[in-house]
């Protein structure tokens, strides 16, 4: 085992696990205070980088010290703040005790670095950039089994298609692990209900502008919702259902309320909401709305048009 390593990229995900993973068979567990250093890459210095390393450990005979967030990979970097003497640090690194294991990460590498060349020369470099789409759903299945649940690969796409990195993926995971108890299998059903809790009173509050005809604050609520790291493919799937939803209970409202609850399956506080809304629009608007959804969805899908600016245009378009 190497006792050097940089590991790079998008997925920090992915790097802590590793990063754990070598915590796990150098420091022993009731040691970690003393032999488990962890320093800021962006404010360290190098006597700082320097005195970790060549420290001995305390009663064990390794150590492991981890630099994150190491700067002064990165191009046009070559210093982080404070005193930093590069030609010291890699006469350290080149130099490295034996009992300690030195660990860089950092979101982007400079090959061309002498650092760089140093690391791959005695160490290890491994870059974790961001799985395809297809790799990130194998990911799920393989993720979902050791919480003890099954998810098929149609519904471990549709997670990954709504999630950014891997924490995400992984905390989202975990809410529809808590969310279906004691059932093993992970249904489509489940993902709509866990996405939607989060994303729906907003939706209502964007169709709410829609329907007032301001499509300037709807689209800054969609903005608002993209800064939150919300994907525009799952909110075009919500505002699509919501218009659907908007639909169904127009064409009810002669009913009585718990009728309507009865057939559509709606929770008493979303039909309230969703009835009081429908007022605000014709059942030809709605419908056209729902056909714009539908031809958007069918766009995106063949890279005709960009996500934020089709979904941007879908918002103006139906509130004229």
């Amino acid at each position: 085992m190497k006792n050097l390593y940089l590991f790079f990229g998008e997925e920090k995900f992915l790097i802590e696990q590793q990063v754990e993973k070598i915590k796990r068979k150098i420091v022993e567990e009731h040691l970690e205070q003393v032999n488990y250093i962890v320093l800021d890459g962006k404010n360290v210095s190098s006597d700082e980088i320097i005195n970790a390393v060549v420290t001995v450990p305390m009663m064990q005979d390794e150590k492991l010290v981890v630099v994150r967030d190491a700067v002064i990979f990165e191009s046009g970097k070559s210093r982080a703040v404070g005193n930093y003497d590069m030609e010291k640090l890699l006469d350290c690194i080149e130099n490295m005790p034996k009992y300690t294991y030195l660990v860089f990460t950092c979101l982007k590498a400079d090959r061309r670095k002498k650092i760089f060349k140093l690391v791959q020369k005695k160490g290890v470099v491994h870059e974790f950039s961001a799985p395809s789409l297809n790799a990130k759903a194998k990911w799920i299945v393989e993720r979902a089994s050791l919480y003890k649940k099954k998810i098929d690969m149609s519904c471990a796409r549709i997670l990954a298609q709504y999630t950014q990195d891997l924490f995400q993926t992984d905390s989202e995971l975990k809410k529809l692990v808590s969310y279906v108890k004691d059932n093993t299998q992970i249904q489509k059903d489940d993902l709509e209900a866990i996405f939607s809790k989060s994303l729906e009173n907003t939706i209502f509050e964007m169709m709410d502008y829609i329907g007032e005809k301001m499509p300037s604050k709807a689209i800054g609520v969609f903005n608002n919702l993209l800064d939150q790291g919300e994907k525009s493919i799952l909110i075009l799937f919500m505002i699509s259902k919501h218009i659907t939803n908007l639909i169904l209970v127009k064409s009810m409202q002669d009913m009585e309320f718990n009728e309507i609850k009865e057939r559509t399956g709606l929770h008493p506080f979303v039909l309230r909401k969703a009835l009081h809304q429908s007022k605000k629009f014709s059942q030809n608007e709605l419908k056209e709305a729902a056909k714009l959804c539908q031809q958007l969805d069918i766009d995106l899908k063949r890279g005709r048009i960009d996500e934020k600016s089709g979904i941007e245009f879908l918002i103006t378009k139906i509130s004229i």
